[in-house]
């Protein structure tokens, strides 16, 4: 079932052509890498998709959802969810808050704020299950400032789940982080803790390529907006195009 669907999908700054007829697809529980040089335009699509950018041409569907123009709000709640390359954690607030503030905010309750959010037992039961599945629950009354890069990114990675996402966009998830972290990181994402479990659809865009090559089935290469290959990471490997743009070889070298 295909989860995500992008059809012929343009975008550019006033003369600027960024993106060029992206079309591609991700099933359901399947995992995809986003690939490329800077500047190929893999964070456009991220934003096209998540709709902080209007394309001038084509169409997105979320299941059966034309989300093309849909505010980002409403991609949310049909299901689509994104962490970004930059932190959005909230550094006053405890590592818990956070967590209680993202469950919140996805709930149908979430203007009535005359509570505490801490009186929600479900909220709080909830939120120590997802800090417990990326071993922060020990550090759940610490101010989320005081964490390390690599707490903080797994952190983001499970205020992404909290609204129990159907497909989950992915801005370098590994960016900052050491080999070690990088490699936690991946195997917390081979096994998301949200209800939808295995049925996640992950699209991510990452320069790491040995967390693309642990963690991508299908990996999508853009290069100067427009996508030159798709296939399995060993027919990634074995492309030529592909071996030239990040190796800088050459035919028969």
């Amino acid at each position: 079932m295909e989860m995500l669907t992008v059809e012929k999908i343009a975008f550019s700054y006033g003369g600027l052509q960024v993106l060029q007829d992206i079309s591609f697809s991700v099933k359901k529980g399947e995992k995809v890498a986003l690939i490329g040089p800077n500047g190929a335009g893999k964070t456009t699509v991220l934003n096209v998709l998540t709709g902080l950018l209007t394309p001038q041409l084509g169409n997105i569907r979320l299941l059966d959802h034309d989300i093309t123009y849909r505010p980002t709000h409403t991609r949310a709640s049909l299901g689509l969810a994104r962490s970004f390359q930059v932190s959005s954690l909230f550094p006053q607030l405890s590592v818990l808050s956070n967590v209680l503030l993202a469950l919140h905010g996805v709930q149908r309750t979430s203007r009535q704020m005359i509570r505490s959010m801490t009186a929600y037992k479900t909220y709080v039961d909830r939120a120590d299950e997802l800090l417990e599945s990326v071993d922060l629950l020990p550090k759940r009354n610490a101010l989320s400032r005081f964490l390390s890069h690599g707490e903080q990114r797994r952190l983001e990675l499970i205020l992404s789940l909290a609204s129990s996402p159907k497909v989950l966009l992915l801005d370098e998830p590994t960016a900052g982080l050491t080999s070690e972290e990088s490699s936690e990181l991946a195997q917390m994402l081979l096994k998301p803790t949200h209800k939808n479990g295995d049925d996640l659809a992950v699209l991510f865009v990452a320069h790491d390529l040995d967390l693309v090559f642990t963690l991508a089935e299908r990996i999508l290469v853009l290069y100067y907006g427009i996508i030159i290959a798709e296939g399995t990471p060993e027919e990634i490997q074995a492309n030529q195009s592909v071996r030239e743009i990040y190796l800088g070889e050459t035919k028969g070298a």
